[in-house]
C-alpha cells in the first residue's frame, strides 16, 4: 500500500514578478517579435537589461569602501569569494534612491567582467513590442552616450543601456 501525503511547507506564494520569471513558456507562447527584458528601478529612473546581461540578484551585502574612489563607486563586495565593484548610478541619472524600497544588488556581466549596481526593489520581467520603441527624452550626457533603446509602457519610459560602456565611463 503506497500513500502519497502532501505536507504544506507554510511558505507564502511568490510575488507576481517572481512567479512570472519562474513560469515556463511553451513554444507557442514565444513571439519572436517581442522584446523581453529585466526591468528595475534606480530612484525614479526605469531601466531595462537583457536577461543574459544580468547574472545575479542578491540582497545588499557588506560593502567595503575604497579610499579616493569616484563617488559612483560605493566600494567592493564579496560574492561567493569573488570580489565585485559596486556602483551607485543615482548621480549619473540625477535621481535618488527611493527610501521605502529595499536596496538590492544586481550583478551585470559575468566572471571578471562583472560589476554590481545598487537598485531599488526587485526586478521584474517586461515584454515590449517593436512599436513601443520611442525617441528618448533628454538624459544626462554620460547616460545618453550609453543608451541603446527607449520603450514606452503606459505613460512610463523605460531605458536600456550598454552597461559595460556606462560603467566604463564612471571609472575613467
Amino acid at each position: 500500500m503506497s500513500a502519497t501525503f502532501h505536507l504544506p511547507l507554510g511558505l507564502p506564494p511568490l510575488p507576481p514578478e517572481l512567479a512570472a520569471l519562474a513560469a515556463p513558456q511553451s513554444p507557442a507562447e514565444v513571439n519572436p517579435d517581442e522584446i523581453v527584458r529585466q526591468a528595475f528601478r534606480i530612484g525614479h529612473m526605469r531601466l531595462l537589461a537583457p536577461f543574459a546581461a544580468a547574472s545575479e540578484l542578491v540582497e545588499m551585502p557588506n560593502v567595503y569602501p575604497l579610499p579616493r574612489a569616484p563617488a559612483n563607486l560605493l566600494g567592493l563586495v564579496n560574492l561567493h569569494g569573488r570580489i565585485v565593484p559596486l556602483f551607485d548610478l543615482t548621480r549619473l541619472f540625477e535621481t535618488a534612491h527611493l527610501p521605502r524600497e529595499r536596496r538590492m544588488l544586481l550583478v551585470i556581466g559575468h566572471g571578471d567582467a562583472a560589476a554590481g549596481i545598487a537598485i531599488d526593489g526587485l526586478p521584474r520581467r517586461m515584454v515590449f513590442t517593436p512599436e513601443a520603441r520611442i525617441n528618448p527624452p533628454a538624459l544626462p550626457e554620460a547616460a545618453a552616450r550609453a543608451l541603446l533603446a527607449t520603450y514606452l509602457a503606459g505613460a512610463d519610459s523605460w531605458f536600456e543601456f550598454d552597461y559595460a560602456h556606462l560603467l566604463d565611463q564612471l571609472v575613467s
